[in-house]
Formats: structure tokens, sequence, C-alpha cells
């Protein structure tokens, strides 16, 4: 499933052996480092971009709570999310059972988040130039009159009017999902799992890497919109628009919000990477975390390698032991007590890779001998 289209960008020729033109009148290639890039960067809709991946997660939530309406059934989904060539986020979902084609696009053209923020299209101050805390008013003022911020209570006061606006809609594109059938058991099965799988230890920004000029400035001017978006009601970059964050507190910098949305590396998507609806396993959090150690258990006692569980001050076998630490105690600093769980961890791991690594000779020898 893919967000809308924010202008015309170069397309790489599906299939070489017959060559077919971008609309630029050339042929490229998928790793010619200049596909998904906008043909005219001044039109391209930056803006709209990054608002759509800030809002994507709920979008996508919307999309499962129609769906399941639609076919009255709990649909159950497991889905990632990556960057398109465009950087335009989209989403990869394995879903259980069987669905019509027709009512899925149908679904999907049906699906749209409004977000009832205070508008945001203008800015009124600058990143030189932001408005600054008032320690009398407890409040945020203009730099020049010294007069309060609109509030943000006020601000959303507005939106509940009855000629109000969304500040923003974000939907699907009008081709926005490609369905395919796929069989347990089968090849296709195979592949597509472990495309999905490779997710869960893959980071976003290890799935788009700027290696042109012309990629790299792509990127860029879409860090640029990010900057200045508002990510949440907290976010710092209201203050550019006239309004006070919710919950505005001294020592907020325009342009420099922490929130995840803001990282170069997140593209704007500040949402979780792995979407796994809660009954797709059949297991709560608890069982994975069990079975996760059993696995481990398991894969250490194939080689003979004896878990590092039981140690000398607990003799018992029980993982942790609660105790009073005195104020002060050498024996107990707190820094002293993480570097020894980060070392601890770092033996559990050694053990484990070591263990995958003599599992995986042992099988290579016994193939052999076979």
């Amino acid at each position: 499933m893919t967000l809308d289209s924010y202008g015309p960008v170069h397309t790489a020729s599906p299939k070489p052996e017959r060559p077919r033109r971008c609309r630029c009148g050339q042929v490229h290639h998928k790793d010619d480092g200049i596909t998904g890039t906008p043909l005219d960067p001044s039109t391209y809709d930056y803006v709209r971009a990054a608002r759509d991946a800030i809002h994507l997660g709920r979008l996508i939530d919307r999309f499962w709570q129609n769906l399941r309406r639609a076919t009255g059934r709990n649909v159950q989904y497991f889905a990632t999310v990556e960057p398109q060539k465009r950087l335009a986020m989209h989403l990869h979902a394995a879903v259980r059972g069987t669905i019509p084609r027709k009512l899925l696009r149908e679904v999907t053209r049906a699906t749209y988040h409004q977000v009832w923020w205070p508008h945001h299209n203008h800015p009124i101050y600058s990143e030189d130039n932001p408005p600054v805390w008032d320690e009398d008013a407890c409040a945020y003022v203009d730099p020049n009159s010294g007069r309060p911020l609109q509030s943000w209570d006020d601000a959303i006061a507005e939106t509940l009017e009855p000629d109000a606006t969304p500040a923003h809609v974000v939907k699907f594109g009008p081709n926005g999902i490609d369905v395919q059938g796929v069989n347990a058991g089968t090849a296709k099965a195979g592949k597509c799992l472990g495309y999905l799988v490779k997710y869960l230890t893959k980071d976003l920004d290890s799935c788009y890497e700027a290696q042109t000029s012309v990629e790299r400035e792509h990127l860029d001017r879409l860090t640029r919109a990010l900057r200045v978006q508002p990510c949440s009601e907290s976010c710092a970059n209201w203050l550019l628009y006239g309004i006070q964050p919710e919950g505005a507190k001294k020592g907020l910098v325009p342009g420099a919000c922490k929130g995840k949305a803001h990282r170069p590396t997140n593209l704007g998507y500040r949402g979780r990477r792995c979407l796994v609806s809660r009954k797709w396993s059949g297991r709560n959090l608890t069982e994975h975390k069990a079975e996760r150690r059993d696995h481990v258990l398991r894969t250490l006692g194939a080689v003979g390698v004896k878990p590092d569980l039981i140690t000398k001050d607990d003799p018992g076998g029980t993982r942790y032991r609660w105790m009073r630490v005195t104020e002060g105690d050498p024996q107990y600093d707190r820094t002293q007590l993480l570097l020894q769980s980060i070392a601890q961890r770092r033996r559990w791991q050694e053990q484990y890779e070591r263990a995958k690594q003599q599992a995986t000779e042992l099988s290579a020898t016994a193939d052999q001998a076979a």
C-alpha cells in the first residue's frame, strides 16, 4: 500500500530487454541514482509529503479499522513499513484469510485520516527570530511586542467551529494497493515471509541511502520540510505558527524538536517499524519472551554450552534477588551496577553467537559425513 503522488518522478525501465523511456525522455535503470527523484523539484510538494509521512501511522490504523468493519471479522495481519525510492513510505502486510480484491481496493480508496490541528500552512516567525519565553506570564510571547501567543486550548477550540476544516488530510494513492494471493507452504509464501521478517532487525535508515548528489538533494529537501512541520501537539515547531504547544514550557526551540519524525533517518515516519495485530500469532508478549528464551537455551545446549544463568552469589538458580540498597554503599554504586549489567549482556550475546557458529560447523560436518 502506497501514499499519494507529490509530483512526477524519474522512473526506471522495468525490463532491460524492452527499454521504456522516463518522462524526461531518458531510459533509467533502478540503480542509476536518479529514479524516484522529482523531475521538477520546484513543483514537488515536499510539505504534503512530510505531513503524510508524519500522520501515516494514523492512516494505517484507520485502514485496519475500516477493513474489519467491511469484512465483519477481526482481520489479523503482520506488516512492515519502508520508504520507496521517492522517499514516500509504503506498507507491506500479510493478512490472514481470504478477502476479495475488489473489497480491499474499495476500502483503500475510502480510507483517509483528518488531522484536526490548528492550521499551520504559513509560518509567522522564523527560526532566527522565534517567540521567547516570558517568566512572568509563564508563556511564549512575540519577540517584538511581548504579546503572548495564542494558547493551545484556544487554537483547538477554533477547529471545533461549524465551518472549520481539517489542517491536513492523508490518504493512500488512487492505485495505492497491490494485492497478491499467497498459499501456505508454497515457495511464494516463504519468499514473502522472508521479505517481511527481515525488517525485524533493519532500521528505516538502512533501507534508503543516498548514493548520488541528486538523491542527496532530494533527501535534504524533504528533511528541510520536515524540520519545521509540527509532529505532535507538544512539538516546539508550533511556535513558528504563533501557537503555544500543548503543555508549553521554557526551553523549546523551533526547528530542533527531538521527536522521532524529525530524525532524518526516519523520513517523517514516527510509528513502529513492524506492525502486528494482537491475535496474529495467538501468543502474548510473555509467551513470546518465553519462546525466545527456550530457543536460545536449545541453541546453547546443542553444542554443550552451559548458559550463564546461575551466579556464585545466587546458588539457588533464580535470576534476580531483591534487596534494599543502602545509600552511599560503594558495593551497590548505580554506575557499577549498570556496567555489570552491560558486561553480562555482552557475555550472553557472545555465548549465543559462538553457539550458533559451532552449530553451523557441526551441521556442515554431518552433511559431509553423510
